[in-house]
């Protein structure tokens, strides 16, 4: 039992190094469901106990998994924010994304900023996002999203969070 256990949540931890936040989500929320009502029905006999601690373990990855996407999606947010702030309007900088935990893939594109939306105590502008993707074919596809960046004391932040909806979900 304990090897089987063991098994599970090694392939919990492999897929949720894997890439695809939704198939991570689902695969480690289902594995340490599966994991934890294989373990429960082994403490107890009474079956609506042994499911309902497989339910709260598997709620329990899930929010975990979703909580490190959105910390990712935040490191994203301000490496763009940082290479953003200083530009001019109209100008354009290239921008990487480095990522401390690699539960997503290293996304890159280009950045600038469209207008000055305000200026003195709080400086803010409009920036155009493209996140470009290459495939097998020979130009690269780029995806563009518009966003608010101000400063923060010295630094730029990002401002607004409908940009991130349709990209990443509700996990902004």
């Amino acid at each position: 039992m304990t090897r089987w256990l063991g098994g599970c949540l090694l392939v919990a931890c492999g897929l949720t190094l894997s890439g695809c936040s939704s198939l991570v989500s689902e695969s480690a929320s289902a594995a340490a469901g599966i994991a934890s009502g294989s373990l429960a029905g082994a403490v107890t006999n009474n079956a609506g106990v042994a499911a309902g601690i497989g339910i709260g373990v598997q709620a329990g990855t899930r929010a975990g998994v979703q909580y490190a996407q959105r910390k990712i999606h935040g490191e994203a947010q301000q490496q763009i924010a940082d290479v953003a702030g200083p530009l001019k309007v109209g100008q354009v900088k290239g921008w990487n994304t480095v990522l401390s935990v690699p539960l997503e893939s290293s996304e890159a594109g280009k950045v600038t900023v469209s207008r000055v939306i305000s200026t003195g105590e709080l400086d803010c502008k409009e920036i155009v996002v493209s996140v470009e993707r290459s495939g097998r074919e020979t130009l690269p596809v780029s995806e563009f999203y518009v966003a608010s960046i101000c400063r923060s004391g010295s630094q730029w932040a990002w401002a607004s969070a409908e940009p991130a909806t349709p990209r990443w979900g509700a996990l902004q």
